[in-house]
């Protein structure tokens, strides 16, 4: 499972109006719910590019077993780790030459033990103006994913990647609808529910194949901020969820990852879950000499 690059927001979309709920604030138009959401994304981009946030980040293998406590004949055996613990440098940046946005996620520590080998020259690809950045990208993606385990290779693990679908160059691609209130998420908080209509797809699997997406965003009306975000993506072989949630940041002004959890079910049976917290957003510096320096606080 792939991403592409993205950039962010614009309005094309189906026009679903809700009913105010009875103790929430009542629902503007869809569209302008659309269009202050996609201004709030623009800010987010511009505020965390070039940022990076600690990670801590639990993964683990569940195996299919049936009612005997045996694994099923048709289930693929799985040989390696079944629980991994990581820590990791998240950079969250718009890569020279493109209007997407990539992560890369240098892990500093597996399973308790400092890596030796982190490729900071990678990292340094975001940064530094060159030519050569976008067609990295591939590379890049690869060597953030390489720590996972389970049979399932992804690149979608990423707190911020459903931001993309409410920017406004990529709403026309989907079919919007304006779902329920949710208090928990504050006063003004409603969720707008989402549907990948448009081919080829954001997101690819093998073979270049489509992978559709759907899923919800919660926005608070009255700001634009985007509070959760959840998306799901449903193919013949896997089922992926990944939900992110995001809490304000007063010195960067912008509500920043807080906690992301993915789930991967494949058809075969078993599942794979992950949990990551996120803090220490900081600015990330680069040496002209390709050297990484230590980030600092902002």
């Amino acid at each position: 499972m792939r991403t592409a690059a993205w950039s962010f927001l614009g309005v094309g979309l189906v026009v679903a109006l809700a009913s105010a709920q009875e103790g929430s604030t009542p629902a503007p138009p869809l569209p302008l719910v659309l269009s202050r959401a996609a201004t709030y994304v623009e800010t987010f981009a511009d505020t965390l590019s070039g940022l990076v946030a600690a990670e801590s980040y639990v993964q683990d293998v569940h195996p299919a077993f049936n009612r005997f406590g045996t694994m099923p004949r048709f289930a693929k055996p799985y040989s390696g780790a079944m629980h991994r613990e990581l820590k990791s440098d998240l950079l969250l940046v718009r890569p020279v030459g493109s209007e997407g946005w990539m992560q890369f996620r240098d892990v500093t520590e597996v399973d308790g033990k400092k890596l030796k080998d982190r490729n900071d020259r990678l990292a340094r690809l975001f940064l530094d103006p060159s030519k050569s950045t976008a067609s990295q990208s591939r590379k890049i993606m690869d060597e953030s994913s390489r720590y996972n385990i389970g049979d399932v290779i992804r690149t979608i693990n990423n707190p911020v990647i459903a931001l993309a679908f409410l920017e406004r160059s990529y709403q026309k691609r989907f079919a919007f609808t304006l779902g329920k209130a949710d208090p928990s998420l504050g006063p003004s908080a409603w969720a707008i529910e989402y549907k990948e209509v448009q081919r080829p797809t954001l997101i690819r699997g093998d073979g270049d194949s489509n992978l559709p997406t759907y899923g919800r965003a919660w926005v608070d009306l009255e700001t634009g901020r985007v509070l959760k975000t959840e998306f799901v993506i449903e193919a013949p072989a896997i089922t992926a969820r990944v939900t992110a949630t995001f809490k304000p940041d007063q010195r960067l002004g912008i509500n920043v990852p807080a906690e992301m959890i993915e789930e991967y079910k494949p058809s075969a049976g078993g599942r794979i879950s992950g949990r990551a917290s996120y803090g220490r957003f900081r600015q990330f510096a680069v040496k002209t000499d390709e050297v990484i320096e230590k980030p600092t606080a902002r």
